[in-house]
């Protein structure tokens, strides 16, 4: 039985009414891809001449509070921007995931009270009247490594990025994987496209395993959702992130998978 096209389980989960289970949806985006780039799919990695942070998402080195800092100066407590954001993430690899809400200040940015191994979702949570979910760029920065571990792009509202950490206590089962490129014209474009898992982020930060492939090409738009039966489960502690190789110069790719968070 179906419910507005999704399961009555996966209905059940969404509503929070299945014990141990939550249902994930990670998707990311990333503007600017050229050729012979390697690049995860998040907001941060555009190139770096486009103003992204790093083609590659890195993970602070060990469990950091982070700086919550927007370029704008209407991203502040009584201003038109963003007013409170809100934060998800792993404190360390042995415990499920906690968020917090800092308010923000342009003058003081606020750093988060809770010291996280990865932050993999941002929100703004209440906004000012200026009519845009955040005026500024706004970034979650770790105190020591100054790794930018998340970002909410101008007017965005929440991060876009796929990528997810999973701590030793849980287990993620993917049900599917997708991808879509965007081009403006030109030569047609060829994007591969791998899920990614790393195992032991408690030891390592940069080797991952390639779990799925599948590849797309476009002189306009395309996309390509592969889906698993039996689910995919992925055991933690793990983190699990989409990259992509261009073969193309200005590629647009979004990126996404979605599954179930288990407790073991």
């Amino acid at each position: 039985m179906s419910y507005f096209g999704a399961s009555k389980y996966s209905l059940e989960v969404a509503l929070g009414n299945v014990t141990g289970v939550r249902g994930i949806n990670k998707f990311g985006k990333n503007i600017e891809v050229d050729s012979g780039v390697t690049a995860d799919v998040w907001t941060g990695g555009k190139t770096l001449a486009s103003g992204g942070t790093s083609l590659i998402w890195v993970a602070p080195t060990a469990a950091r509070t982070h700086t919550i800092a927007s370029t704008d100066a209407n991203d502040t407590s009584g201003g038109s921007g963003a007013l409170t954001v809100k934060i998800w993430g792993l404190t360390s690899w042995t415990t499920t995931e906690v968020n917090e809400t800092v308010t923000m200040n342009t003058g003081t940015p606020p750093t988060t009270s809770n010291s996280y191994v990865i932050i993999h979702r941002m929100q703004v949570i209440t906004t000012g009247a200026g009519g845009t979910r955040n005026a500024g760029l706004i970034t979650a920065t770790a105190t020591t490594d100054a790794t930018v571990t998340a970002r909410i792009e101008i007017g965005e509202g929440q991060t876009h990025m796929a990528i997810y950490g999973i701590p030793s206590i849980e287990t993620l089962c993917v049900e599917s994987v997708g991808a879509s490129v965007g081009k403006a014209g030109g030569a047609s474009g060829l994007i591969d496209v791998d899920l990614l898992v790393n195992s032991e982020p408690d030891s390592q930060l940069t080797a991952f395993s390639h779990k799925h492939h599948f590849g797309l090409g476009t002189v306009g738009s395309s996309g390509l959702i592969p889906s698993f039966d039996p689910l995919k489960a992925i055991a933690g502690p793990a983190i699990v992130k989409v990259q992509a190789d261009s073969g193309t110069n200005n590629m647009d790719i979004a990126a996404w998978f979605n599954g179930y968070v288990v407790t073991n």
